[in-house]
């Protein structure tokens, strides 16, 4: 980019072409008098429209470890309706990369993918950024936060209306500390009025070098002031997936989690297979379920590059062949209706998915380019190796922990609890094959996904899955089950029929699953501080790292990572209120 960098959809610039950081520091950082609003308090939670190339929080995050004590937390929050690439970002703001001392390669590492949602991303322990790709008009009632500062930095009204809309600023008001504060940019008289009439106070000052006037302001209303809950110690029960998980995520925000596992190893149940594909979960339209599960495949790929090797991590894509009409329809609706950048999901006819395939496809399929997969006994041990585990723990007392946080992580052992043992859960058994390579199948080069699965070999084998099976409570591997995996697979891709797989080994697990299909993640209800995470079902990798951010916002009180619509579809509450409600219409 030469220049200032300029929006392709609003023909307008990111920010002054005179001098884009001394504009952010004037308008947004010395408009809010930071740092001084945020000297003396243990948290502090900026919301800004308009995330851009970065600049707004480069530039806060700076000056926030500059001048903030070791114990303070920074929350900040972005809408971003358009994202940029890293590689965009990075050519947008080169030439302060040496003043930003390395942010912004941090930044960008970390960044998501381009798909929509709600996107956290832990800069380390005491910085958190949520960036939320979405239309600012949808995104900001599915908010829960309360916010100290606001940056509004969306593009010039006249040239982007949508961001100044009236009930943008009653919304901001809702979100809204008493005292929180807001500068921007633009004083336009739409945007005067709308603050005044949500409430704020607006004055008028110079702005930035040749412009003629910014606004800054703030709000007074009547609520008492949020505050995080400083580092406790936290019990977590069982060590599979969501178990690590929770303790890889609450060490990074600063608690000290213990591991407490039944058998003498992690992952010695449903996540201890050799290897699992990660995939979203997959809807027409969407929901509550779609913006779970969509952006935790995002997170999930970002902590995957991160891991690379240590957990085998391999990115080879993924086919989702459309077998039939629904299939079809449902995948067709998906790209359609996500808000996924094309960079990120492409609909292919069967010739496209051979190519991909590296073998002969009969089918139209779904392409997704950043699926994969990874050794999921090898990502409990990643997550969990920084953290205290004590193994041959059987809890069956909740009370005797030396604990002032419970996460119960244990599968379907969450029902032994009296106080889960309400909880309508399904156990599901799942068997994989272990098949060797043939003369055909050993040019797959992605994961094939029909109704099982089959991957690229690896050291000279595929694995091929998987049976679901709700009626059968082992998990003893089957020659029947093998069978059953072999026939799926020669029966949506013939080109591999005449190969007489050989089976070399295999592996059966039980899974969790809910009739409505949502995990269960959150407080426990009727209790003090014992939390859930459970009934992920077939996506375990990608959700229970999802869970385990939330449930950490849950525990010290911050800016939730997931939309409201989600966070109350995944509420073990709902249990309860439908029995209420079955019982009231009886």
């Amino acid at each position: 980019m030469k220049g200032a960098p300029r929006s392709e959809q609003f023909n307008d610039i990111y920010f002054s072409a005179e001098d884009g950081l001394a504009e952010t520091q004037y308008v947004f950082l010395q408009g809010n008098n930071l740092p001084q609003s945020w000297d003396k308090k243990d948290s502090f939670v900026i919301a800004e429209a308009g995330f851009g190339t970065g600049l707004n929080f480069l530039s806060t995050w700076k000056l926030f470890e500059e001048t903030s004590d070791i114990d303070q937390t920074l929350d900040f929050i972005s809408i971003e309706k358009y994202p940029l690439t890293p590689e965009q970002i990075k050519d947008a703001l080169h030439q302060w990369a040496e003043y930003f001392e390395g942010r912004i390669d941090i930044l960008c590492a970390l960044y998501p993918i381009r798909i929509a949602g709600f996107h956290r991303v832990k800069i380390n322990s005491r910085v958190t950024l949520t960036l939320i790709f979405d239309d600012i008009c949808q995104a900001l009632p599915e908010i829960d936060a309360k916010v100290d500062c606001w940056f509004l930095d969306g593009f010039a009204p006249s040239r982007n209306p949508d961001m100044w809309a009236e009930n943008i600023f009653h919304e901001m008001a809702r979100l809204s500390n008493n005292g929180a504060s807001f500068s921007s940019f633009t004083a336009a008289g739409q945007v005067r009025r709308g603050l005044i009439s949500a409430g704020f106070s607006v004055e008028k000052k110079k702005g930035f070098s040749r412009k003629r006037d910014m606004i800054v302001g703030y709000i007074s209303k009547k609520t008492a002031p949020s505050k995080l809950k400083k580092p406790q110690k936290i019990a977590i029960i069982g060590g599979g997936l969501a178990g690590t998980s929770c303790a890889y995520v609450f060490k990074k925000y600063g608690f000290d989690p213990i591991i407490y596992e039944a058998s003498n190893q992690l992952a010695a149940g449903a996540s201890g297979n050799a290897l699992g594909l990660y995939n979203p979960r997959f809807s027409k339209a969407r929901d509550a379920l779609s913006d779970f599960f969509a952006p935790a495949y995002a997170q999930f790929i970002s902590m995957a590059k991160q891991a690379g090797d240590l957990i085998e991590y391999r990115p080879t894509g993924a086919l989702h062949l459309m077998m039939d009409d629904n299939k079809a329809i449902r995948y067709q609706s998906m790209a359609q209706n996500w808000m996924w950048h094309e960079d990120h999901i492409k609909i292919l006819d069967y010739k496209q998915a051979s190519e991909i395939a590296g073998i002969n496809i009969e089918y139209a399929a779904l392409f997704l380019p950043d699926a994969g997969s990874v050794c999921p006994k090898k990502l409990c041990n990643y997550y969990a190796q920084d953290c205290e585990v004590r193994f041959n723990s059987k809890i069956s007392d909740l009370s005797s922990l030396d604990a002032d946080v419970i996460i119960l992580a244990n599968g379907p052992g969450v029902n032994y609890f009296k106080i889960l043992q309400w909880l309508d859960i399904d156990r599901v058994r799942g068997q994989v094959s272990v098949l060797n390579e043939t003369p055909k199948s050993k040019f797959i080069k992605c994961n094939i996904h029909y109704s099982g699965y089959i991957s690229p070999a690896y050291n000279g084998q595929h694995m091929v899955g998987s049976t679901f099976e709700k009626w059968i409570d082992h998990t003893k591997v089957t020659d029947k089950d093998h069978q059953a995996n072999i026939e799926t697979l020669e029966n949506y891709l013939p080109f591999l029929k005449e190969e007489s797989f050989e089976i070399d080994a295999g592996w059966a697990g039980m899974r969790v699953a809910t009739n409505d299909r949502f995990p269960v993640i959150g407080a426990v209800p009727e209790t003090d501080d014992i939390y859930v995470s459970t009934a992920f079902g077939s996506h375990g990798l990608v959700g229970s790292l999802a869970g385990a951010h939330y449930l950490a916002d849950l525990v010290r009180n911050g800016p939730k990572s997931l939309s409201q619509k989600s966070y109350n579809a995944l509420n073990p509450k709902r249990f309860l209120d439908r029995a209420k409600k079955r019982g009231h219409n009886q």
